[in-house]
Parts: C-alpha cells; structure tokens; sequence
C-alpha cells in the first residue's frame, strides 16, 4: 500500500484505491476501476497516482493528451513503455507522460528516441521516477528562453528542454495548499 495524500480531491475513497493498489499490485493493469482512476487522475494532474500504480505493477505506463483533451493509457514492460499514439488521437499532443518505476526521472535512449520522433507533433514531455517528475517542453511549440538546457546541442533532441527533477516534495508543495496535505 502506498499513501497517497488528497485522493478525496479525486472522489477516490480508500476502498476505490485498496481495489487499484490491489489489482497494480497483481499487475491486473486491465482492470476499469484501475483505469478509470488512471484517466481520472490524469485529466487532474495527479501524476503522484499514475506514479504509484505504475510503482505498484513494476510496469512503467504512459499517459498520452491530444489536442483535443483525450486521454489515452498504454502499458509496457518493467523496463519500457513507447510512445505510441492509437488511432484516432489527434495531434498535436498537448503531453505524455510515462513512468520509470522504481527508478530515476530521466530520459533514456528509447524516451530521447521517442522525443525526437515526436518533434513535430509533442509539445510537453514528463518522465515519473522515484525522486520525482522530470519535464522536457519542445521549443518548435512551445517558446523556450534561450538559455534553457536542451537534452543535445545537436539534432532534434536540442529543440527539447532538459529541466531539473522536481522532488516529489516539492512537487506535492507546488500542487496542494500545505494545510491540506499532511505528508
């Protein structure tokens, strides 16, 4: 079981998330209740959730936003998850987010991979880790001050940011009021 603080915030009671840490942890990464809290959490930005059941299921999981709000969950291995728009998103895609459980936030060869790829059509990327969230944005979408760190000085991998890891902490300060989140 992990803790998760606010999950009212979410219309989540206790006995809807021990049912979701339950099936991750049974890595039944299929179950409604287990993605409906997933969309649900993503549509609020609740990355710490998608974090724990990812966590949970030793799976890293991806979570892709189109143009149009739509949200889309895709599951890998314990070791990689691609991105991998399915029919009928439209892009440009606002963001994705995956998962590295268990492990550090940043960007290995098969996300660089999938940032380039994606140069054209991936405004926001954000990679989940233990210490806490990583974030890239694209400057061919989004404007970027100059002296933003890029993830190459080279190719496309220099059109995305390479911004610090948030830790969780301070991620859990920057999202809740501190009297309404006891960590």
């Amino acid at each position: 079981m992990i803790f998760i603080p606010a999950l009212e915030q979410l219309g989540i009671t206790q006995d809807v998330w021990d049912h979701v840490t339950e099936k991750a942890e049974q890595r039944q990464i299929d179950d409604e209740v287990l993605l409906d809290v997933q969309r649900n959490a993503s549509q609020q930005g609740r990355w710490d959730v998608v974090y724990a059941i990812s966590y949970l299921a030793g799976l890293e999981t991806s979570v892709l936003i189109d143009a149009e709000n739509v949200i889309s969950i895709d599951w890998g291995t314990a070791g990689q998850v691609q991105l991998a728009p399915p029919i009928g998103c439209i892009a440009p895609f606002k963001l994705w987010v995956h998962t590295h459980p268990g492990f550090a936030a940043y960007w290995s060869g098969t996300d660089t991979n999938s940032l380039s790829i994606g140069l054209g059509i991936v405004e926001k990327a954000m990679v989940l880790g233990s210490p806490g969230v990583k974030c890239a944005h694209n400057a061919t979408m989004l404007p970027l001050s100059s002296d933003s760190l890029r993830l190459s000085t080279t190719g496309s991998l220099s059109e995305w940011s390479d911004e610090e890891v948030i830790q969780w902490e301070d991620w859990y300060a920057n999202h809740f009021n501190a009297e309404e989140v006891k960590l």
